[in-house]
């Protein structure tokens, strides 16, 4: 996730207003989302719940992505358009769990963006520039196959604050401003993380890009396993609240998910 106006290539768009165009055609995404019925969507939900589970990164994996969300769009009958960036994470993470799946789609694209991003000044600061374009086309890919992490960070927060996903209703500053600190110390965090990944001795390139891949689906892995405990607070009734205790990176993503899950719970 870059803090620029250009996301990194897969799902998602640079656009500045992207975030402001999905929030006009849809002034309550995840309403529309849960309102969703019918064959059609039930069949589009199932084909992009395959692609995003056989998308190991390969050129033809992204295609299938790509074409089971214009597919999901289709069904929805709305414009594929609307299912890129943050926003889109989210109606994806809506249709397949929830108010829950709504919050884990959401972290899931900013901390995907934000680990990817991290990774790639720490390969271009700390890696030979032989080694640098397959660990690029990797970041790539590994962003390809998550809905929502190539929109930058303005748009992420222009599609969040846009009232799309709360009931058409702008949300408080306040609940925005936490959501920006907390990705703010995502990021640092992630940097620190591969900063250290990066500095390693390689025997190649391949050895270089297969290395920073594994780092990488680790650190979601861990993001997506933190995040859902506090999305499950959405359906139990709980207070969300960061118990910390993850580490650097681990704390900084409990914080976020706590931020998203009380805004999502705020169109309630």
């Amino acid at each position: 996730m870059s803090d620029g106006s250009d996301g990194a290539g897969g799902v998602g768009n640079g656009g500045g207003s992207s975030g402001a165009d999905a929030a006009a055609s849809a002034s309550d995404a995840l309403g529309a989302a849960a309102d969703a019925i019918g064959s059609a969507v039930d069949a589009a939900v199932d084909s992009l719940g395959s692609a995003i589970s056989n998308a190991l990164g390969t050129a033809t994996d992204a295609l299938g992505l790509d074409n089971a969300l214009e597919g999901l769009a289709n069904a929805l009958g709305i414009d594929a358009k609307d299912l890129q960036g943050i926003v889109g994470a989210a109606v994806v993470g809506m249709l397949t769990g929830g108010l829950p799946g709504a919050v884990m789609g959401v972290v899931n694209g900013l901390v995907g963006g934000s680990l990817t991003e991290a990774a790639r000044g720490a390969l271009a600061d700390n890696l030979p520039v032989g080694m640098q374009p397959l660990a690029n086309l990797a970041l790539d890919q590994f962003a390809g196959r998550i809905p929502g992490a190539s929109v930058s960070v303005q748009d992420a927060l222009t599609g969040l604050a846009s009232g799309a996903l709360t009931n058409g209703r702008a949300p408080d500053i306040g609940d925005i401003g936490a959501i920006a600190r907390s990705l703010t110390d995502v990021q640092s965090a992630a940097r620190g993380l591969f900063d250290g990944v990066t500095s390693g001795n390689f025997a190649s390139a391949a050895d270089a890009a297969s290395t920073l891949d594994r780092a990488l689906g680790g650190q979601l892995g861990q993001a997506r396993d933190i995040a859902g405990g506090i999305a499950d607070t959405l359906s139990s009734g709980r207070g969300a609240y960061a118990g910390g205790g993850h580490g650097d990176f681990g704390n900084a993503v409990e914080q976020l998910a706590v931020d998203v899950t009380r805004l999502v719970a705020s169109r309630r």
